[in-house]
């Protein structure tokens, strides 16, 4: 309600207007100008009640006791007014001072005096409310010297007024200078947040009620106050200025932004304590009765203590500044390397010397499917798979001397998933000495498994999953060369091709013969523990090797368990289909001395094999004795 300055604005001038009207209006009739100006001094702090409400509504936690303790001051002034109001325009009564109305005045006085302190003691750090309780003492006892001086002093000389009178008059006179020193502090230690119309109301209402109490105290002690003065409307309309600055506060919000400055040195908080007590010592030393050489002796002292006061504030402001560009420094640092870890999309962590986390940021958790609160503390080996602990363990050794280490492993989580990790550790190195191994690995999982899908492709058949012609003739020309060394170990290479498969293409499609070879291909991997190796040349052509051959026994023994495995018919796609195989062999280094050798021996015993029916084998050595 009313939250808008303008409309707020207008109300206050409405008000203003109406009250001051009346006063004047009705100056000439004493009992209508104090009955007019009660009744709006009442109604104008029910509309600053009003206000308070909704603001304690929209406060948060950190600012709700301020308006709190404020609305119970406008409480303790409505009181009072309402007391004032049926005293004097009911009862027809003067109303006495002191009397009940200046118990919740002064409760009133209190309250904003408690909430001023208050919103200083808990926005400032530390050592700046020590400070500004010392300056507070200070300034209030310059201030009761001076009020007893100029007016309790006056007050016992001239009349017979009471102790409470006294005590009343002291009361007024240093609420409001404590009031003026709050707001004072206040304004001179705004920071760029702080900076509010919010903050700006308040310190402007506390000082209109400071005045406006200053004022009262001094008509009431010249006697000349009457009800409806025109100071009357001031304590209303302060009192409506900081209810409604309630509605422009904002609640406070965590800034994500780092302070980019320092606040300057404020010259005026600094020197208004001691400045008032240069002026008590001057003052006291022109009503001195006497002035001698302990006089000037304690004027110097004072001087000095001041000024020695002053210097070494004006050190500590500047120590205070380089503590805080070297805290800057270190927070941005910090936020920098905090970014850097946390944001970071692989995983990073840390470890201590026993190599137990202390540290890990949320990848490195999503990874090991473990909070980073259990993670703290365990052991970082225990994620790392059981036959490669010994390796990553000696990697370690090396970067605890000093040495960063890169490495792959294997990492096990706690889902039993298992991950390749590329790791990089490097010494955490504190005052020149090692704490601790800083950590970064990278998901290598998918680029192992494309690697090995490629290494595979590049040696394998991809139709029938056996070896190709180029893994064949490295493995058969490796078994040549280490012959070269070592007695000859009698290799014996089996050429095979099936016969009619082209017919099986050409009437059933290339997708059966796909299909033929890969049954083809089945059955030969049931002799994988005889072979050596078994492989695709292309097309419907097989290779075979055959190592530390014994005889000649053996390899038609082999021979013929092949002919007999692969002669019985396929079903394939409701297709029974005979595509039995003619197969050359031939033996090195008997038959030949090379590996091409091999392959043109092998190839020429084939094709001579395909001339008897129904799949046959031949042998290059019997190839020379047959008649061609």
């Amino acid at each position: 309600m009313f939250k808008q300055p303008k409309s707020f604005i207008l109300i206050i001038l409405l008000y203003a207007l109406g009250y001051y009207g009346w006063i004047v209006t009705f100056s000439d009739s004493q009992f209508l100008e104090a009955l007019g100006g009660n009744i709006f001094s009442i109604a104008g702090l029910l509309i600053a009640l009003l206000y308070l409400r909704i603001a304690i509504k929209w406060a948060d936690s950190n600012d709700r006791k301020f308006w709190l303790l404020i609305t119970f001051g406008t409480f303790c002034y409505l009181i009072a007014e309402l007391i004032w109001f049926f005293t004097e325009n009911i009862f027809h009564k003067n109303v006495a001072f002191p009397g009940w109305p200046d118990v919740f005045y002064i409760l009133q006085v209190i309250f904003l005096l408690y909430a001023l302190i208050y919103k200083i003691l808990k926005d400032a750090a530390i050592q700046q409310r020590i400070s500004f309780l010392f300056d507070v003492m200070i300034i209030l006892v310059v201030a009761s010297t001076f009020s007893w001086h100029f007016l309790i002093e006056p007050i016992l000389d001239t009349s017979a007024a009471t102790m409470n009178a006294l005590i009343v008059s002291l009361i007024y006179p240093l609420g409001d200078l404590g009031m003026l020193v709050a707001a004072s502090f206040l304004f001179f230690n705004l920071t760029s947040k702080d900076k509010s119309l919010s903050m700006y109301l308040i310190i402007a209402a506390v000082t209109i009620q400071a005045i406006a109490d200053s004022v009262y105290l001094y008509l009431i002690a010249q006697d000349t106050y009457i009800s409806g003065s025109l100071i009357d409307p001031l304590f209303i309309i302060a009192m409506i200025v900081l209810a409604f600055s309630g509605l422009q506060h904002q609640p406070n919000t965590i800034s994500t932004t780092l302070t980019t400055h320092h606040e300057k040195l404020n010259i005026f908080q600094m020197l208004t304590p001691y400045g008032g007590v240069l002026i008590l010592f001057v003052f006291m030393g022109f009503h001195s009765r006497s002035f001698d050489i302990v006089t000037v002796g304690s004027g110097l002292s004072i001087l000095l203590v001041i000024t020695r006061q002053v210097l070494i504030i004006i050190e500590n402001h500047k120590l205070v500044r380089r503590y805080y560009d070297q805290a800057q420094t270190l927070e941005l640092s910090e936020e920098r390397y905090k970014s850097l870890f946390e944001y970071h999309p692989d995983p990073v962590y840390s470890t201590d010397l026993k190599g137990q986390f202390d540290s890990a940021n949320t990848a490195c958790s999503d990874l090991l499917g473990v909070s980073k609160t259990d993670l703290m503390g365990q052991n970082s080996l225990r994620y790392v798979k059981d036959t490669h602990r010994m390796t990553v363990a000696e990697e370690l050794k090396e970067v605890f001397k000093g040495m960063p280490r890169s490495y792959e492993t294997v990492v096990e989580n706690a889902f039993g998933s298992s991950m390749y990790m590329n790791i990089t550790n490097v010494p955490i190195i504190v005052q020149n000495e090692i704490v601790g191994i800083f950590g970064i690995g990278k998901d290598v999982t998918e680029i192992k498994r494309n690697e090995q899908r490629i290494q595979y492709l590049a040696y394998h058949d991809a139709l029938t999953g056996l070896f190709n012609r180029l893994a064949f003739e490295e493995r058969l020309l490796k078994l040549i060369k280490s012959d070269s060394f070592h007695p000859p170990s009698n290799v014996s290479l089996f050429f095979m091709d099936l016969n009619q498969f082209k017919a099986v293409n050409d009437t059933l499609g290339h997708d059966v013969g796909d299909q033929l070879l890969k049954a083809v291909a089945r059955r030969l991997q049931s002799f994988d523990a005889d072979f050596d190796m078994m492989a695709r040349q292309g097309g419907d052509e097989f290779t075979l090797l055959l190592k530390n051959v014994k005889s000649y026994e053996q390899l038609h023994r082999m021979a013929n368990q092949l002919l007999s495995t692969l002669q019985a018919p396929y079903e394939i796609a409701n297709h029974m289909i005979s595509c039995p195989p003619s197969i050359g062999i031939s033996c090195y280094p008997t038959d030949a001395s090379s590996m091409l050798e091999m392959l043109q021996h092998a190839d020429l015993a084939m094709y001579r094999a395909k001339d008897i029916p129904s799949g046959s084998y031949v042998l290059y050595d019997e190839l020379q004795h047959m008649p061609s």
